[in-house]
């Protein structure tokens, strides 16, 4: 008896498991279909920095922490960057979910100029605070070579911002397979000529941590020069090309990039804020601790670029059935989205904790570092389920064209919660090194905790609207 009343109950936890799930199937196919190319292109993006760093740390620690160092304050100015590309992506989504194909046409070349105009503002942002690197509290030895690597990856940032747009773009068109068979290509080249300048091969002279940067620029200018060719040339865009040759820059659709972009951009740069500002303060306590630092991030990153190719696709779904305005459809794809980030979370949080003491050999020899960089590592754990519900609820609310409430909370999150409690664990507490690390699963978890609040709050408020618009005696 026990048995078969055991057995019922599995039978029927099993049904109320499926009956909960099965409004979101549909969802679920559609999120993973965009998403998966989308995770493949921003794993390879990242991966042009890892690979740096993993060649670089094979050259010695000293090295390794002259690229933290510089590609913290190098990706700080570019997150802006590619913030603000990501507005991009809804106007288009929302405006191809409306049949609006001429207003598509005018997005692309309103964003193709903003883009352009956010690189050289970005270069210039580059150069002014690598003026100030001898005041960052950091070891001499690292601030030379940090700046000239730093320079040299500067450059990248134009056509890095060229790449952004036409991805963006194309995301906004439910294409996301183009930039992902880019970026993979960009890899390798990226890998045969670290290789190369690094250590002086073909008869070039070894260029140590500078042949790693040249390599980074070389791959960034073939992304942009390839996707400005495939847009050109490609059949799939012969028809999206004649819409925009037809359609007029609007000097308000501009403005519009410039005020959804700079919000989103923000979001993205306070919480990279954290991230560098933690990366200053390892600095004051330890070389060591500031290469376990950067290895880390980035195996970290490479878990990041994956819950945010699922809120890419996230913001495409979402965008689209609200400029559709199927309000529950789009509730439904933000859950849908929330249910395969936090499985994304558990596998890849098994991986990471099984191998916490051989990942970090990976990228460095010194047993110092190793050891602190396993520390890291299940802090990190506890974090990356924060991290993947606040970007995936960002998406969100990037999709519903709400960026600036949600600016404020990461504002709230990062500056009054993380860097202070992290500073605090460091060297109020005697935590040191791993004490800098406890405070980003704080910040993280309060932007989640607060962007889940803004979306049921909006949703509903459609909801809502959409009803009383259903019911009332004029329809």
């Amino acid at each position: 008896m026990v048995l078969i009343y055991t057995f019922n109950i599995e039978i029927m936890t099993s049904k109320a498991i499926h009956s909960y799930f099965k409004p979101y199937h549909e969802h679920y196919r559609g999120l993973i279909k965009l998403g998966v190319p989308v995770i493949l292109a921003q794993l390879g993006q990242v991966t042009v920095g890892v690979i740096d760093n993993m060649m670089i740390g094979h050259v010695g620690t000293q090295e390794l922490a002259a690229a933290s160092f510089a590609n913290t304050i190098f990706w700080l100015v570019i997150v802006f960057g590619t913030g603000f590309s990501y507005a991009i992506t809804p106007l288009v989504g929302k405006a191809r979910g409306n049949f609006e194909m001429n207003q598509v046409g005018a997005w692309f070349k309103s964003s193709m100029w903003a883009v352009v105009g956010m690189g050289v503002l970005l270069s210039l942002v580059i150069y002014i605070i690598s003026l100030f690197m001898d005041d960052m509290g950091q070891d001499s030895n690292v601030i030379l070579p940090a700046k000239g690597y730093l320079w040299i990856i500067s450059f990248s940032i134009i056509p890095m911002m060229i790449f952004m747009g036409y991805k963006q773009f194309c995301e906004g068109l439910a294409n996301t397979k183009v930039a992902m068979n880019i970026v993979l290509l960009a890899n390798l080249i990226n890998v045969i000529f670290n290789y190369i300048l690094i250590n002086g091969k073909l008869g070039l002279p070894v260029m140590g941590l500078n042949g790693a940067g040249y390599g980074t620029l070389i791959a960034r200018i073939f992304m942009a020069v390839s996707f400005f060719v495939i847009f050109r040339k490609g059949k799939s865009f012969k028809a999206y090309g004649e819409i925009i040759e037809k359609a007029q820059f609007a000097i308000k659709d501009f403005i519009r990039i410039w005020k959804m972009g700079v919000p989103i951009g923000s979001q993205l740069v306070m919480e990279a804020s954290a991230f560098m500002l933690s990366t200053i303060m390892m600095g004051w306590i330890s070389v060591a601790g500031l290469a376990a630092h950067q290895v880390v991030l980035s195996i970290s990153t490479i878990s990041f670029m994956v819950y945010l190719g699922i809120a890419s696709s996230t913001t495409i779904r979402v965008s689209s059935l609200f400029g559709e305005n199927r309000i529950e459809e789009m509730r439904k794809a933000g859950w849908a989205a929330i249910h395969l980030v936090i499985l994304m979370v558990i596998i890849i949080g098994l991986g990471f904790l099984i191998f916490r003491n051989q990942l970090p050999t990976l990228f460095s020899e010194d047993p110092l570092v190793i050891a602190l960089a396993a520390q890291f590592i299940v802090v990190m754990l506890i974090y990356q389920l924060f991290d993947g519900l606040q970007i995936v609820f960002g998406s969100i609310l990037r999709g519903m064209s709400d960026v600036n409430i949600p600016t404020i909370y990461t504002f709230i999150a990062y500056f009054v919660v993380s860097l202070p409690m992290g500073y605090l664990c460091a060297f109020s507490f005697g935590l040191n090194e791993v004490g800098i690390w406890w405070g980003l699963p704080a910040g993280l978890g309060t932007a989640s905790i607060l962007f889940m609040f803004r979306f049921m709050k909006l949703s509903k408020l459609k909801q809502l609207d959409q009803s009383s618009r259903t019911n009332s005696p004029e329809q």
